[in-house]
């Protein structure tokens, strides 16, 4: 309309240090719907991007914990340090260790991992399993009608005048006396059935399979699947994910002892001064920037996203990398990205390094922690699973030590000792995890291959 024109190209960035600009920008050149930019800065200070790969998930952010300590102490303060993550299900592992650091955190935008509705849902049906507790009036008003079971307030009504009146729990009331009619009390009894079940499996099952059978019994899952609710079906599975992590520090550790520990995160207050690490989806971070940044669990499939992967073709694996181009140039003089190794029960699959860390230019980032078992040598990969080669990675410490591996391939059929679990039967070995079958508390579990918690019998 306006022709001669002339385009301005806005090409200096004003927020990053080089190094997170080149390597922000050597990641962004791989998209081929894009504008071709040059973006250049004139910041004089320069930090390599730290990029750290975990040998399993429990380490990454200990790491994370680990740094942000090292920045505070070389004077920062934890209102310039933001920790970014493609999906809200990925803060859980990390609120429990800034907690255990006594680190202060505030969610942006969003909800603390063991405030959001589905978690507390999934937590008040495990109450529900044990006696004398004196918790579960609570648990049961929040859960008798989720999932809808025709039982309204009325008949809620009506079972605590009971409970009050023949002063017991209303979870005693509804399992001794008829306290509604037609398809209330059916429904009410339905739900003493189940969880009278689980209550008698609670000693010779895993906290872990409770409530695995709990929310797929009770309709809780399928109405999340109804919903098409997404995020809320991968809280659920990262809550089973926290119960296995309890389950293999603690092999003896009883139901009461997990939701002990659980109350413990829960009932700690946030410091409301100001001064918190600020954690948040990268979504929420357009537009914001801050000192130092972290990317927290840069793994294929989380992000980019599995979907990304799997259906999207280029057009969505492009859309990811323009939000890996979001978070990285929210940081203004430090940026680390971490990920971890080992099984991911939320995308049912070993976890493996982003893509993305692979196209970082190799003159702007340091790589600590876990190297690809291709860069080592042919008598290294032999050590390896049969077709694991080209995925197998191998943890190396700080002197270059790998840690102890099994003695043995291990094959289908195998009998093996976890440290943790005991004995058990190997039931596959594909895709980088074992499927291992244990004896009846902790049932089927997948783990790492070669992971150094299992040994040959």
């Amino acid at each position: 309309d306006f022709a001669p024109v002339h385009t301005v190209m806005l090409n200096e960035n004003y927020r990053s240090c080089p190094s997170i600009l080149k390597g922000a920008n050597s990641v962004i050149k791989n998209n081929k719907n894009r504008i071709d930019k040059d973006l250049y800065t004139s910041r004089q200070e320069d930090n390599k991007i730290i990029h750290y790969s975990a040998f399993e998930e429990a380490l990454e952010p200990a790491w994370v914990c680990q740094q942000i300590n090292k920045c505070i102490q070389s004077g920062a303060a934890y209102r310039d340090i933001a920790v970014l993550y493609r999906s809200n299900y990925l803060s859980r592992s990390l609120e429990k260790q800034l907690l255990e650091a006594r680190i202060p955190y505030r969610i942006y935008g969003g909800v603390r991992f063991y405030d959001r509705a589905e978690i507390k849902d999934a937590l008040s049906y495990l109450r529900m399993l044990i006696h004398d507790n004196a918790a579960i009036d609570l648990a049961l008003k929040r859960i008798i009608n989720v999932p809808k079971r025709s039982i309204g307030n009325k008949t809620v009504e009506t079972i605590e005048d009971y409970s009050r009146s023949e002063n017991m729990n209303m979870y005693e009331v509804i399992k001794n006396h008829d306290v509604a009619r037609g398809k209330a009390q059916t429904a009410l009894n339905d739900f003493i059935k189940l969880i009278e079940k689980y209550r008698n499996l609670v000693n010779s099952m895993s906290i872990s399979m409770l409530l695995e059978g709990l929310m797929d019994e009770c309709g809780y899952m399928q109405m999340l699947e109804d919903d098409k609710e997404t995020e809320r079906i991968e809280n659920v599975k990262e809550l089973i994910n926290d119960i296995e992590d309890f389950e293999t520090a603690n092999p003896d550790g009883t139901l009461d002892e997990y939701l002990q520990q659980i109350a413990l995160y829960t009932d700690k207050e946030q410091e409301n001064n100001g001064q918190f690490v600020q954690l948040m989806t990268i979504h929420a971070a357009k537009g914001l920037e801050f000192d130092i940044v972290f990317v927290y669990s840069m793994c294929d499939g989380i992000f980019p996203s599995e979907k990304a992967i799997s259906e999207g073709g280029r057009t969505a694996l492009e859309e990811e990398r323009r939000l890996a181009y979001v978070a990285f140039t929210r940081a203004r003089k430090q940026l680390f990205i971490s990920d971890a190794q080992g099984y991911s029960y939320v995308m049912d699959r070993i976890k493996l390094p982003s893509r993305f860390i692979k196209e970082i230019d190799p003159d702007t980032i340091e790589h600590f922690g876990v190297q690809d078992a291709t860069q080592h040598t042919a008598s290294r990969q032999e050590e390896l699973p049969s077709g694991q080669v080209a995925k197998a990675l191998t943890y190396v410490d700080e002197e270059g030590h790998a840690p102890v591996k099994t003695s043995g391939r291990i094959r289908k059929g195998d009998l093996v000792v976890h440290t943790s679990f005991g004995e058990g039967v190997v039931l596959d070995t594909s895709q980088g995890v074992w499927k291992i079958a244990f004896n009846n508390k902790f049932g089927i579990r997948k783990i790492m291959a070669n992971h150094p918690s299992i040994t040959k019998k």
